[in-house]
């Protein structure tokens, strides 16, 4: 409760004891609450722990230093939370409540001290700090840490820096900067695939798989790079050239054909690199001669040099190739290699007509490349007397009576270059209903046309004609009177002019048997639509409006009347008269300044 309540109410219960005392000698002082102190002189008479008005501080940590102004207070003899002294710097924190200057902050009590002098709060010792300074700590809230590290700059964050360091506190959890790491010594702070550097034995620099004996150490990366081993492969013959890795063997080429003759001789060479006059291969079976070099084997040869080989078999002192009139290939296209003028068998038929077909068995001759006279390489001449005919050919189709129309007809016949007239492998201009006649080609279908009207009726009859139909036929059987020339085709009628004013009125739909035209009063489609179909001088229904001052313009109501081409005396096709009952008035004023008003808008 309040002070200030607790102190007028002591008030309040004083003035009216005072009051009641008035009344009557020998009545005691109130005492409300029995603490044993009278209301006059207790400061909260309704509460018996408490009696007395103190001037202190209030004290939220119990450790008998108050925070913040002084302030009256009412108290008892155990009241708690409050205290004659003020001037607590920890209100909150009993084990501390004074102010200490000239201090060193050491809040992880490690011994190692942030930056100072300081003035600390603190109470019966001088926990959390010291009264001298020592060795500087970097993170004064972990006692396991307090001496800086140093992190090197990382450029191309492979894990090991260089260059010029920066202190740095190593507080658990904590990463250092940005681009830099705790490991130093980056033999190359540009690239990430070297940081350290490691001893090889061993050097290729051509990179040509093959080394030479050579120690040192180089900036490396987890291995040693291309080009670097500590074990001893292959001895390059020269480590500067890719193309030269061990000695090889190369022999005199005086003929430059690049077979070489002799004893070798070593050297340091590429695969295709020679020294003039060298070469990597021996074994020339022509030493003087560039164009042969080795000797190949062959199983056909040109003995007569007529350019046909026969079969024979042994070796040639040769270049990449066999020469001219040798083939590993057995061939045998010279029936005699003795006579250069004779090389090809002939198997051949007499031709006795020359027509280039010959005929009969067939005899064998040793010859030249053409086919000997008076013979033939085909056997087929079906006769052989004749020359303008040689082979069978097969028909098809027939035309016996020349029209270019044909029959089916299959059967074969001796020919020369082509079938004869009337015979085919096709169908020509069509099918012959008779390949007798000529004239008659094409089948039609008729209807007999009885009236003379062009248009047949009844069955339909084939004839084999020209391909025309002739009379008395028609190619329509559609006749609706087939004895009636004027009549031929069925026509629909739905609309009828009975009145013959022009203007037509549905009918029932119905089909008439007639000529080019529907007949009168009948139609097809509607013209117009007559209101009275019986009536010449009316045909169109129209809104007409009554017309009383005969001004000629009606009023409503309307009504829809069947009409001719005037409008009936009294009525008006005009409905907007503003007083039909005075001839001189017809629109409304009123309404007309306000159309114009809304038109102008």
């Amino acid at each position: 409760m309040d002070t200030r309540v607790r102190m007028m109410r002591a008030w309040v219960w004083l003035a009216l004891g005072l009051q009641l005392g008035c009344g009557g000698g020998g009545v005691g002082p109130r005492d409300l609450d029995g603490d044993g102190h009278p209301a006059e002189l207790d400061c909260d008479d309704a509460n018996p722990t408490v009696w007395r008005s103190v001037t202190g501080y209030t004290d939220s940590d119990g450790d008998g230093f108050g925070e913040g102004s002084s302030s009256v207070t009412c108290v008892g003899g155990t009241t708690k939370g409050w205290a004659w002294e003020g001037g607590d710097c920890a209100p909150l924190d009993a084990t501390r409540w004074r102010s200490a200057p000239g201090l060193y902050p050491d809040a992880d009590g490690d011994g190692a001290t942030g930056k100072g002098p300081v003035t600390g709060c603190v109470g019966t010792t001088l926990a959390g700090y010291q009264e001298q300074p020592a060795d500087p700590d970097c993170d004064d809230g972990d006692a396991a840490v307090s001496a800086l590290s140093l992190a090197w700059p990382d450029t191309d964050q492979d894990g090991v820096g260089a260059g010029m360091a920066i202190a740095w506190c190593p507080s658990p959890g904590r990463q250092p900067p940005k681009g830099y790491v705790l490991t130093s010594g980056d033999c190359a702070p540009g690239d990430t695939r070297f940081w350290q550097r490691l001893p090889f034995t061993h050097r290729d620099e051509d990179g040509d798989g093959f080394a030479v004996a050579q120690a040192g150490t180089v900036c490396s990366g987890e291995h040693l790079p291309a080009g670097y081993d500590t074990v001893s492969p292959s001895e390059d013959c020269d480590d500067r050239n890719a193309n030269r890795t061990v000695r090889v063997e190369r022999w005199l080429d005086p003929d430059g054909d690049g077979y070489g003759d002799g004893a070798p001789v070593l050297r340091c060479v590429g695969p295709a690199e020679s020294r003039p006059g060298e070469t990597f291969r021996g074994g020339d079976c022509a030493p003087g001669d560039g164009t042969r070099w080795q000797p190949l084997s062959y199983a056909s040869r040109d003995g007569d040099g007529d350019g046909h080989l026969s079969p024979a078999t042994g070796q040639v002192c040769s270049g990449f190739w066999l020469p001219q009139g040798y083939s590993q290939a057995v061939r045998n296209d010279d029936c005699d290699d003795g006579n250069v003028a004779l090389f090809r068998t002939w198997s051949v038929h007499a031709d006795a007509d020359g027509d280039g077909v010959g005929s009969g068995p067939a005899s064998t001759f040793c010859g030249t490349a053409t086919v000997p006279t008076g013979y033939s390489q085909q056997a087929t001449d079906c006769a052989p007397q004749d020359a303008t005919l040689w082979r069978m050919l097969a028909f098809t189709h027939r035309d016996a009576d020349g029209d270019t129309y044909t029959v089916a007809q299959s059967g074969e016949l001796c020919a020369g270059s082509n079938l004869p007239a009337g015979y085919a492998t096709q169908r020509l201009s069509g099918e012959d209903c008779d390949d007798t006649n000529a004239t008659a080609f094409r089948n039609v279908t008729a209807y007999a046309d009885t009236d003379g009207d062009g248009v047949g009726a009844g069955a339909s009859t084939l004839l084999c004609t020209s391909g025309q139909v002739p009379s008395p036929w028609s190619a329509s059987g559609t006749d609706c009177d087939a004895q009636d020339a004027t009549r031929w085709q069925n026509l629909s009628a739905a609309h009828a002019d009975r009145d013959e004013d022009g203007f037509t009125a549905p009918i029932p739909a119905q089909v008439m048997c007639t000529g080019k035209s529907l007949p009168l009063p009948y139609f097809l489609k509607a013209v117009g639509n007559d209101c009275d179909d019986a009536d010449a001088g009316r045909y169109r229904w129209t809104y007409i409006y009554r017309d009383q001052d005969a001004d000629g313009v009606g009023a409503t109501p309307r009504q829809m009347t069947c009409l001719g081409p005037a409008v009936l005396a009294g009525w008006s096709m005009y409905g907007d008269d503003a007083d039909d009952g005075n001839a001189a008035v017809q629109t409304d004023e009123a309404a007309e300044e306000e159309l114009s008003l809304i038109l102008d808008l």
